[in-house]
This record gives structure tokens, C-alpha cells and sequence, in this order.
């Protein structure tokens, strides 16, 4: 009697550790998403990605593989997300100088229904950008991070090598810290 009862413990015992593992795992997996474009710091972007053209609503032209040589961070941010709102004045806070020594910001707004060139041109006043902004589809957008998380704000550092070395993911004084000691470090090269 003692040996069915043990049985029967061990296997509710080993199903439950087996379902902990699973949600584990698919937490990690979940998680997994977030970190791929993570993964690829110290690489250069797939070719796909490099040659990826960026217009901005001036009718300026961009591409990661023309803009080797320079130390380029994509800010990707939504005119209706509070968090980008947030991060827009780290991204301000550079300037000319900063330009001069090789730095080139592109904002790309994420498009949807709610994003219009319009409402764009009002975010870029109200928040004074002064560095290009575009529009980007979530697809595109997609390609940028190696993820399918498009959440905002996202911004990627290029070096001046071409290779990514940092990928930032949503806002808060850590992010703005690190964002801005990367730049700088980065122009230092």
C-alpha cells in the first residue's frame, strides 16, 4: 500500500516540476524576443538591414551602409507614447558639436493609423527635434531590432565601424544615463 501511495506522490511531483520547466522555458522564450537585437551587439547588420533606405519627411535619404564613418543612433519612438515622450529630450540634448564629431540621430516614427505626416511635423515642433525624422512601418521596423517586439521607444548605436553597440529599449534615467554615455564614448572613437 505504502509503494502505490509513494507512486502516486512521485508522479504528481514530477508533473508539476515538468509544467514549472515548461513555463519557464516559455517565459525565457517570450523574454527571448526582447533580447535579439541584443544578441547582435559587436555584429554589423544583415546587408537586408544595412541597405534599408530611411526617408525622412524633408526628402532626406539614409542608409546604415552610407552612414559608415559615423557614429548613428535610430531612435525609433510613437507621437502617442508617454515613454517616448520621455526619451525625446535625450536625443535633443545633442547638438551641433556633437554632429560635427561624427554623429548622425535618426528619429522614425512608427506609423499606424493615428500617425500622420501631420501629426509628426506637430510632435517634431512641440518636442523641437532638430535632427531627420521619418516614418517606419512596422515591418521595417521589425528588420532594425531583430525582433518582433516594436515597442517604443527602441533606439539602436551604431559605431562609426558600422557594427551595433547598444540596443535601448523603452525609457527611464538608467536608459537616458547609458544612452548618452555610450554616444559619447562612442565619438571618443
Amino acid at each position: 500500500m505504502q509503494t502505490i501511495a509513494f507512486a502516486s506522490v512521485y508522479r504528481s511531483c514530477f508533473r508539476l516540476l515538468s509544467l514549472a520547466s515548461l513555463s519557464l522555458i516559455m517565459l525565457v522564450s517570450l523574454a527571448d524576443g526582447v533580447g535579439e537585437a541584443k544578441a547582435k551587439i559587436g555584429k554589423l547588420p544583415k546587408d537586408s538591414v544595412a541597405r534599408q533606405p530611411m526617408r525622412t519627411l524633408d526628402g532626406q535619404m539614409f542608409n546604415l551602409q552610407d552612414l559608415r564613418g559615423k557614429v548613428v543612433v535610430l531612435d525609433f519612438f510613437a507621437v502617442w507614447c508617454g515613454h517616448s515622450k520621455q526619451h525625446i529630450p535625450t536625443m535633443t540634448r545633442f547638438g551641433e558639436a556633437e554632429k560635427q564629431r561624427g554623429l548622425q540621430i535618426i528619429g522614425l516614427a512608427a506609423e499606424d493609423a493615428d500617425t500622420t505626416r501631420t501629426r509628426v511635423e506637430e510632435f517634431i515642433q512641440q518636442m523641437k527635434i532638430a535632427y531627420p525624422v521619418g516614418l517606419v512601418k512596422d515591418e521595417v521596423f521589425a528588420r532594425f531590432v531583430e525582433s518582433r517586439d516594436v515597442s517604443v521607444p527602441q533606439t539602436l548605436i551604431y559605431g562609426r565601424d558600422g557594427k551595433l553597440v547598444a540596443h535601448f529599449a523603452g525609457h527611464d534615467a538608467t536608459v537616458d544615463t547609458e544612452l548618452t554615455a555610450t554616444v559619447k564614448r562612442e565619438l571618443e572613437k
